[in-house]
């Protein structure tokens, strides 16, 4: 059903069309199509075909340059015929600026959260532990918020696979989610050896902002799929000077292998697994992204980390001195 008044923009005969006169008669053939026009005699239709063979006139400046021969609706009715016989095509199509790639959006990502990282500064518990002042209780409390976020990721991921993407893409999703699937229990018999119980932690709430971050991933994960996969380096990315610290910390603490190892060992998975390069993987599917859906995404992007940062104080200071479950009646 034709919807617009205008057919075209710039209309032109497509390639591969053959025009042919003979006596009065105009012949227009493109494969099985054909199509032929009958003239009184002088030269005002082959000016029209030659200008449309050319496709470089506007339907306005076409119409205003044969208006004195042919008035505007007999010009529309000759357009519509022809493109009804798939003779026409757009002769011009408008220059796209500010479109990127997947791989190069996803250099762009890269240099955007780096920078914003250093502006930021490291991570609250990060910096404790490198200058020792790190609590016993803070080490468990980021392995019980860990974990609440472990817990959800399956529900965070599943949204993501409702979307129409491209097999690889929805290949690479399900793996993701397949591969989390169950991990929580890992780290609920991790937090066990240091007197969590797991009947009280499967009850227990996480902080706002844990909950933010995991209900933030699952929008994405919904509603805007490139933020979703933009975001997934953050989580899955492996930081080996982090670990370095938890482990020495956790020792220098007495805090059990049982404890820390799993928790490192779910960290070594994404490394070994090429987790950390999910995001890169995902993207460079991805043909064309413009510039308000790079904007947008870079948006989502930055606050996720910027919520990230504040993560890591608000984890900090709850569990500054015990481990307090949030358990509500």
């Amino acid at each position: 059903m034709q919807t617009s008044t205008k057919r075209f923009n710039y209309p032109k005969l497509r390639q591969g069309v053959v025009y042919r006169r003979i006596s009065n008669e105009h012949h227009l053939d493109y494969r099985s199509q054909s199509l032929i026009l009958e003239d009184d005699g002088n030269d005002a239709l082959i000016a029209v075909i030659q200008d449309l063979q050319q496709g470089s006139l506007s339907t306005e400046d076409f119409y205003i340059k044969h208006a004195a021969r042919y008035p505007d609706d007999q010009l529309e009715v000759l357009i519509a015929d022809l493109d009804k016989n798939y003779l026409l095509t757009e002769g011009r199509f408008p220059v796209v600026s500010g479109v990127l790639s997947g791989l190069e959006f996803s250099k762009k990502l890269k240099l955007l959260t780096s920078a914003l990282h250093v502006r930021i500064g490291n991570s609250a518990l990060y910096e404790k532990m490198l200058d020792g002042s790190v609590s016993r209780s803070q080490l468990i409390g980021f392995a019980v918020e860990y974990y609440h976020i472990v817990k959800s990721a399956p529900k965070v991921i599943s949204p993501a696979l409702a979307h129409n993407s491209s097999p690889e893409v929805y290949q690479g999703i399900k793996r993701l989610f397949l591969e989390e699937h169950d991990h929580e229990s890992l780290l609920a018999n991790a937090l066990s050896h240091v007197g969590v119980d797991r009947s009280q932690l499967a009850l227990a709430s996480p902080l706002d902002t844990t909950f933010s971050i995991y209900s933030t991933l699952g929008v994405y994960a919904r509603q805007h799929i490139i933020s979703f996969i933009s975001a997934l380096f953050l989580f899955e990315e492996p930081y080996p000077e982090f670990n370095k610290l938890f482990v020495e910390s956790c020792v220098r603490l007495g805090l059990p292998d049982a404890f820390w190892k799993p928790i490192i060992g779910h960290s070594d998975v994404n490394s070994t697994g090429d987790h950390g390069a999910i995001t890169d993987s995902l993207l460079v599917h991805y043909s064309a992204i413009s510039e308000e859906e790079s904007r947008v995404t870079l948006i989502h992007t930055c606050a996720l980390l910027e919520l990230m940062s504040a993560w890591d104080k608000q984890i900090c200071k709850y569990y500054s001195d015990e481990v307090k479950l949030r358990i509500f009646n």
